[in-house]
């Protein structure tokens, strides 16, 4: 069986139309099966109006009603600061993966979630590695407290850790923008986010996406 991936990412003011959400939700519903595994690349707490009056919270429902299979953290999920979206995380039915976000000197939010996953889909073993965009900290002044690594050689190791477990194919979810960079390591796939304009191409052999914004 072929493993499928379906990606949102940007998700942002999107809340604030209930027709659009409505319609991405619908959207990713029926394109799903039991081959794909559904991935969120950050920004998809916020911002907008029913943001700032949620804190981030009006994303449950959507995430409740998709059923994301992992997710990773862009600069505006720390909108509304570190006690919210680590309420938001804990209350999600999916995985949180962040590889490269740390507070204290520790990984964020470590006891909710996780660097990598591995998970099986149709025979395959598919890895996951989640990064966040480095200049988080400079332009999102709710996240001054946190440190986001390089994700570059962040992604090298966990990819390395990927395949020694066995994993056969291993999928980058980027919030970082260009991702061109990380398209160029022993990766097969980069869902990327936090640039709004589309991409779908291949980089040295690696699928690169993007889905722009509004999801």
């Amino acid at each position: 069986m072929v493993v499928r991936l379906l990606q949102y990412a940007d998700v942002e003011n999107t809340y604030d139309s209930p027709q659009r959400i409505g319609r991405l939700a619908g959207c990713i519903k029926e394109l799903r099966d039991e081959r794909t595994l559904v991935c969120g690349a950050g920004d998809d707490t916020g911002p907008g109006v029913l943001s700032l009056v949620t804190e981030g919270r009006q994303s449950l429902p959507f995430f409740d009603t998709v059923s994301p299979t992992f997710e990773t953290f862009g600069n505006h999920d720390f909108d509304h600061g570190f006690d919210a979206i680590r309420e938001i995380v804990r209350r999600s039915p999916q995985r949180w993966i962040a590889a490269n976000v740390e507070r204290n000197g520790a990984q964020f939010a470590a006891d909710d979630t996780a660097p990598t996953a591995l998970v099986e889909r149709g025979g395959h073993r598919v890895g996951f590695v989640g990064v966040t965009a480095p200049e988080t900290p400079d332009i999102n002044p709710a996240a001054e407290e946190m440190t986001v690594l390089d994700p570059k050689p962040v992604v090298r190791e966990a990819t390395a850790s990927l395949r020694d477990w066995g994993a056969d194919y291993v999928v980058v979810v980027s919030h970082c923008g260009d991702d061109t960079e990380l398209a160029e390591l022993d990766v097969d796939v980069v869902l990327g986010g936090h640039e709004h304009e589309e991409r779908i191409e291949h980089v040295d052999g690696t699928l690169l996406t993007r889905p722009g914004d509004l999801g």
